[in-house]
């Protein structure tokens, strides 16, 4: 197996080489990246796709090239790393953490391959190293680039030397001045503290060892920005800390855990206030675990936790997992996922079977319920899978959807009904007025995906039936002011009468015919004097038909009858409508595709009559 994994990574030299002329600054780019990807142990082809992406990068490789003598499995890898470029391009106008954590989800969601994360996390942690002489503004945007995507991601995949190095690179350029302060506060070089930390687990062991207590040790000293955020969250200087150095106990049970502090507490001086006993107390999201802080023999201060095995993975992988409560995210069951098996697949090291099934159900299986796609301007929108532009559109703001007219997708004019993918840019083309189309509400021609944009739509044409309905009331009121006679209308009475709050619901009311004729005439001759209700002629048997209000009804071939919109669905006068000719004598006025008017018995389809709007018959 080895000599067919050297002469594979000696042909991709021998390519890129040839290709870029024997470009030295390129060679030695990439064989840094294989450097930092073979600490992680990936595949062969993983360690190729680092050594050429450079080259890649500069124009100097092209993918023809590669495919033809080293196959479509780099190509892709290296397509997938160039999809990421969208991070770059977008995270300097990202200044909310809400929309970094969605940039940080988009990452996972346009990404097909595991292997691709990775080699990013590579290259990016090459570009810091390599920036130490860049202008201050790189070295800025590399810094902030960091610590809002790279160090989170190899946070949660659990890669901590790598997070390390790429959060004190950061500091380093986000703080220059803060960095060297607290590198001169350690007063100790990296290979001491580490030989320090060797020794402490070794003394360690030995003590439990004697009591018969066994698991694993880690330890390590905490990094510089490590330091700092903790100075910076509890506002403290760097002598009031305890937990420069931080060592872990895990061992088998609950009560082994408590003889493991007992050992630790007997060899070293605990320093009371700064224990905390978490697997009686867990915290709010079920960590647990024994935390505590003692000072060595040579007056060294230092943090030891404690916990099971359980316990641990819990922690790590489970609803305790470590990466969330310490960057306070929320659950999202796909992300985890993405997380878990890319975990998985660092576990599993080499190229064995295993490690092929992680990478296949990585690419089969993206976010099975949210996609992530951006404005033109950067903003990371989170929708659910098969959401559409129009989708979009309402999810940005209510009245870019209602003004919605057409949409582009990474530049290109395409329909409202075209399920997005991640990491899509989308910008929304609009008209100045708003005027959303039925056809949108249709579920069968596919416009919307969203019930929240759908809810606005109905709200949208609720509203403008509302106003007509208002309008249509208003004209009832008048008529029948003028037929009681009555000077001046009392709305106190008519309220109160009717159960309505506002004037504006009671003429909508009896602009719909919730409110009848004859109870409006009822309520209005209460208003009259009681000597001139006796003069009053009474109601006629027969509707008395409504003054023209705009838009009002033209019944073609019948005069003088009483129409009222139904309410089953509510017609404006955009709709191609119909008539329904009631036992009163009236026209209640239906859509043209109603329900109750297409699933009508044949027996009484003959009560249906041809009625446009009026002002239609006008313009003809």
């Amino acid at each position: 197996m080895q000599p067919q994994i050297s002469f594979k990574l000696d042909e991709a030299r021998q390519l890129l080489i040839h290709k870029t002329e024997g470009n030295q600054t390129l060679l030695a780019q990439g064989n840094a990246l294989i450097e930092s990807l073979a600490h992680l142990e990936v595949d062969t082809a993983t360690q190729i796709a680092g050594l050429l992406l450079p080259a890649v990068e500069s124009g100097r490789l092209d993918y023809a090239s590669i495919t033809h003598t080293l196959g479509s499995t780099i190509t892709k890898l290296l397509q997938g790393i160039e999809r990421l470029g969208i991070l770059r391009h977008y995270h300097s106008g990202i200044k909310s953490p809400t929309q970094t954590e969605k940039l940080r989800k988009m990452l996972l969601a346009i990404v097909e391959d595991p292997r691709v994360v990775l080699i990013g996390l590579a290259d990016h942690l090459y570009r810091l190293r390599s920036a130490k002489n860049a202008a201050e503004i790189t070295r800025q945007i590399l810094g902030q680039e960091t610590l809002d995507i790279f160090a989170p991601l190899a946070n949660r995949l659990g890669i901590w030397q790598l997070k390390w190095e790429l959060e004190d690179l950061a500091l380093y350029y986000l703080e220059p001045k803060v960095y060297k302060k607290l590198a001169k506060a350690l007063n100790e070089r990296r290979a001491d503290r580490e030989q320090y930390i060797a020794q402490i687990k070794e003394q360690l062991r030995n003590a439990l060892a004697r009591e018969n207590i066994y698991g694993e040790i880690n330890g390590r000293p905490k990094h510089l920005y490590s330091i700092w955020k903790k100075m910076q969250a509890k506002n403290l200087d760097f002598h009031q800390l305890f937990d420069v150095h931080a060592f872990r106990i895990i061992v088998e049970d609950v009560n082994t855990c408590y003889a493991a502090l007992s050992v630790v507490h007997t060899l070293w001086q605990p320093i009371s206030k700064e224990f905390n006993d978490y697997i009686i107390h867990p915290k709010p999201n079920g960590y647990r675990s024994l935390h505590t802080a003692v000072i060595d023999s040579k007056g060294k201060p230092m943090e030891v936790q404690i916990r099971s095995f359980q316990m641990h993975q819990e922690s790590e992988l489970g609803i305790a997992a470590h990466w969330r409560y310490k960057e306070g995210t929320t659950l999202d069951k796909g992300f985890e996922q993405r997380i878990a098996w890319l975990r998985a697949f660092l576990d599993q090291k080499g190229g064995n079977s295993a490690n092929h099934d992680i990478i296949e159900q990585f690419k089969s299986k993206a976010f099975h319920n949210r996609i992530y796609v951006l404005t033109p301007r950067g903003q990371v929108i989170d929708l659910p899978e098969g959401a559409t532009p129009l989708d979009f559109a309402y999810a940005i703001h209510t009245q870019v959807g209602h003004r919605c007219r057409g949409a582009k997708v990474d530049g290109v004019i395409t329909t409202l009904t075209q399920p997005l993918t991640s990491g899509q840019q989308v910008e929304i083309l609009t008209t100045r007025e708003a005027n959303p189309s039925r056809d949108w509400l249709n579920a069968r021609l596919g416009y919307l995906h969203t019930s929240i944009a759908r809810a606005k739509i109905q709200r949208w044409f609720k509203q403008q039936d509302y106003s007509l309905h208002i309008t249509r009331g208003r004209a009832l009121l008048e008529r029948e002011q003028q037929r009681v006679g009555l000077a001046e209308i009392d709305f106190k009475p008519l309220l109160k009468r009717f159960h309505h709050h506002h004037s504006d619901n009671l003429l909508a009311a009896l602009g719909c015919g919730d409110i009848s004729a004859n109870q409006l005439h009822a309520a209005m001759r209460e208003q009259l004097p009681k000597t001139s209700i006796s003069t009053l002629p009474a109601p006629s048997i027969h509707p008395v038909p409504i003054p023209p209000v705009e838009p009002a009804i033209q019944i073609l071939g019948v005069n003088n009858l009483l129409s009222r919109l139904a309410r089953c669905c509510n017609p404006i006068s955009a709709d191609k409508i119909i008539g329904y000719l009631t036992h009163g004598g009236g026209i209640t006025i239906h859509r043209y595709n109603c329900s109750n008017i297409t699933k009508l018995p044949v027996e009484r389809q003959n009560r249906l009559v041809e009625i446009t709007w009026h002002n239609q018959v006008t313009k003809k």
